[in-house]
């Protein structure tokens, strides 16, 4: 398989989606299954979720299926203000995560989580673990010295840097202006951005191929390169916007070489988890 997706969730009792119920309209990882049997993905960065009440025991669920799906490279949902001990980290690895991920919805959860990464940062490092992150361009901005000390571990930016939504595409200047934190990161090689959650910057979010989005994605791509931007799937929450076969092909790449293309589908993230 040539594919790998570096952003999709799992859950026990199902996504619930915007109608209230999983768009995946069945188990989500059984039709996870069939869906990369058909688009041959080969691994999966399964980013685990425990941010509101409903989805907890949401890294405990990710580490038995972990057990029984070789394709599933989970990582674990860290609270920013429970984040995991050094203990906690080893059982983790022990159980098949490959990394952790951290959701900075606010100044204040960033600086509690970008604290306890510059203490984890001998531990991740030694694990190469993969650092998942959902971050606003004003909270990017805090994170930089934290994430200099993880030059061991690849820290991907979910979402294009979650520039937010247009409902036209906007100016390139424009669009580099938004993405200026996350853009000064670029600096760092082991830091690379997902082009995942193409919905999200769209209106509305069901405009396939989200031509708002397609500024963002040159600018990353003049930025980082195609060997430090993956494609994510965002299964299932993707699932109420578009068709899983539209994620497929992300709006941008179209003038890539093959191997271009190649890397940002799949290859960075087999090489990240170094399969």
């Amino acid at each position: 398989m040539d594919r790998a997706d570096a952003h999709l969730h799992l859950f026990a009792d199902g996504y619930p989606g915007r109608y209230g119920r999983s768009p995946a309209g069945g188990p989500e990882v059984a039709l996870y299954e069939d869906l990369r049997r058909e688009h041959r993905i080969g691994r999966a960065l399964v980013v685990g979720y425990e941010g509101e009440p409903r989805f907890a025991g949401n890294n405990d669920y990710l580490a038995g299926l972990a057990r029984t799906h070789d394709w599933i490279a989970p990582v674990g949902y860290v609270p920013a203000d429970a984040p995991p001990t050094d203990d906690t980290l080893r059982r983790w690895w022990s159980a098949g995560f490959v990394g952790v991920a951290g959701y900075l919805a606010d100044a204040a959860r960033a600086e509690r989580f970008a604290d306890w990464l510059t203490a984890a940062a001998p531990a991740l490092t030694r694990a190469g673990a993969v650092v998942s992150l959902n971050a606003t361009p004003a909270v990017t901005a805090r994170m930089g010295p934290a994430l200099a000390a993880l030059d061991g571990c690849p820290v991907l930016f979910s979402h294009l840097g979650l520039p937010g939504s247009r409902p036209t595409p906007p100016a390139a200047r424009d669009a580099a202006e938004a993405l200026a934190p996350l853009r000064a990161l670029a600096r760092l090689p082991h830091v690379g951005v997902k082009i995942s959650g193409l919905y999200a910057v769209s209106e509305p979010s069901h405009a396939w191929p989200h031509p708002a989005a397609r500024p963002f994605v040159d600018v990353l791509l003049d930025s980082f390169g195609t060997r430090r931007l993956y494609w994510g799937s965002d299964f299932p929450p993707s699932l109420d916007h578009v068709s899983f076969a539209q994620t497929l092909d992300p709006v941008g790449l179209d003038d890539l070489s093959p191997t271009e293309r190649a890397d940002i589908l799949g290859a960075n993230l087999h090489r990240a988890l170094q399969t």
